[in-house]
């Protein structure tokens, strides 16, 4: 139960990328760029943050909800190729090239399996699994021409030790997992590198939706004793991002589970 990226008046709808407050993003300093897949809020908004404040230039996607100060926003859908392919060619015009790309969009439609409607099912795999999966597709051509790449996808603990009503959720999250493991073997000749970070239970709009008896719960479980916060997420994400002999990985921020 990471972050959440949920609009579903235009959840399966292809929308034209525009880049938007031209006059009120950042030039970094470092010269490192990157682009964050669902940087509206949550996890991806604090990542956004944090790359802005590490020096990086940055690109942020949103469905309309905008993107944090500093950041060049450019709308797209995570679950259109084309879309995520023009967020990607639009941040290269702007920035020249482009270093890191973190996918950190995401649904939940819970339910137990038995009360689980097949298009709930299908449609937070098809957000959750080919989202990144297509992000990834869309940033590989320029980064391979670039012979240098960081890739961060966004999963979850809940991988690790399952949660009931989740199935599908998890299930798709595990699936990014394998993904990654794989997707590093092969381009770690070609200079990319693909990690995974996967949060524990984070104080998120997702989370905060949740009765108060759940949200004790989970931070009972938590050998910490609370929960996490974004920007402690994408402290993570962003070290990962520059993590130089690291592929394949999956980096646990629980809390100590």
């Amino acid at each position: 139960m990471d972050t959440v990226e949920d609009d579903p008046s235009s959840r399966f709808k292809v929308q034209p990328w525009i880049i938007h407050d031209m006059t009120n993003w950042h030039f970094g300093d470092r010269g490192e760029t990157a682009l964050v897949v669902g940087a509206s809020r949550g996890i991806g908004a604090a990542t956004a943050r944090h790359l802005l404040a590490a020096g990086y230039r940055v690109a942020g996607t949103h469905r309309g909800s905008g993107v944090p100060k500093g950041v060049l926003g450019v709308q797209a859908d995570m679950t259109s190729l084309e879309s995520l392919e023009a967020a990607v060619e639009a941040a290269v015009a702007e920035f020249g090239r482009l270093d890191v790309l973190v996918v950190a969009g995401g649904i939940t439609r819970d339910a137990l399996l038995m009360r689980m409607t097949v298009d709930e099912m299908r449609e937070v795999l098809e957000v959750n699994t080919l989202g990144p999966m297509m992000a990834c597709k869309a940033v590989l051509r320029q980064m391979l021409r670039q012979k240098a790449g960081s890739i961060v996808l966004v999963s979850s603990m809940s991988v690790k030790y399952g949660v009931p009503g989740q199935t599908n959720y998890t299930a798709s999250k595990g699936a990014v997992e394998a993904f990654a493991r794989s997707l590093a073997r092969e381009y770690a000749t070609k200079g990319l590198r693909v990690n995974v970070v996967a949060p524990g239970a984070t104080e998120t709009d997702m989370l905060r939706a949740v009765p108060d008896a759940e949200r004790q719960a989970m931070v009972a479980g938590v050998p910490m004793g609370r929960l996490g916060t974004p920007e402690e997420i994408a402290e993570v994400i962003v070290s990962t991002a520059g993590a130089t002999y690291m592929s394949g990985a999956v980096i646990p921020v629980g809390g100590g589970l």
